[in-house]
């Protein structure tokens, strides 16, 4: 955490364009997939709350629902794992690889700590990126939800949107991105911890990236 505030504003030991690079695998090479499943859970979520609340003729009030649970826990929540599955197993492997070459140890031989140079492009990558990618699930689960409730609930886009903006507030969303931070930086932390802890051959690079995830 220390090299990570200092990170923001040296960019000592650290190659040019490494925080970029990783904002391009971390977040952008992730949009597709959270993408999927985010709608997948929209239309999932919107259909089983009507199948409960019709019996009660409150229907209209899915929307609330929806959004209430997209932003404060599903669509936090559902990225991280995402992220943690294809992100953190990546960064475990990365380093771990890094170790077993003895890349690491002859990062230190240059003088060069290997914490700022691998560890925190990516920890200032994530801390970026990962609240776009909840704010885009949110969007898209949302979407699925209005697409449900203009199929199946007749319930119109305009009518959805507007309890759902309604259900949420700006305490939500804050909420939200700042739990969606908190799980970037654990899935950093713990990736780079089992990739920093292999000892041995190839083989431990494997057995480290399946601890992480």
């Amino acid at each position: 955490f220390y090299w990570w505030a200092v990170g923001v504003v040296k960019t000592e030991q650290r190659r040019k364009q490494s925080v970029l690079e990783q904002c391009w695998t971390i977040g952008v090479q992730s949009l597709p997939l959270v993408a999927l499943l985010s709608i997948i859970l929209g239309v999932i979520l919107s259909l089983q709350s009507a199948l409960q609340l019709q019996n009660f003729g409150a229907n209209i009030y899915v929307a609330n629902l929806m959004s209430i649970s997209m932003v404060n826990e599903m669509g936090p929540m559902m990225t991280a794992i995402l992220v943690a599955g294809r992100s953190g197993s990546a960064i475990a492997s990365e380093v771990a690889t890094m170790k077993v070459s003895e890349e690491i140890e002859a990062l230190e031989v240059m003088g060069i700590d290997p914490i700022r140079y691998v560890v925190v492009p990516k920890f200032l990558a994530i801390t970026l990126t990962i609240p776009i990618l909840v704010a885009f699930s949110i969007y898209i689960g949302i979407s699925g939800g209005i697409l449900v409730g203009a199929s199946s609930l007749d319930i119109t886009p305009t009518i959805f949107i507007s309890r759902a903006a309604g259900a949420v507030g700006l305490n939500n969303i804050v909420k939200s991105l700042t739990k969606s931070i908190l799980f970037g930086w654990i899935i950093v932390v713990i990736g780079s911890y089992f990739g920093f802890s292999v000892s041995g051959g190839a083989e431990e690079v494997g057995r480290a990236t399946t601890l992480a995830v």
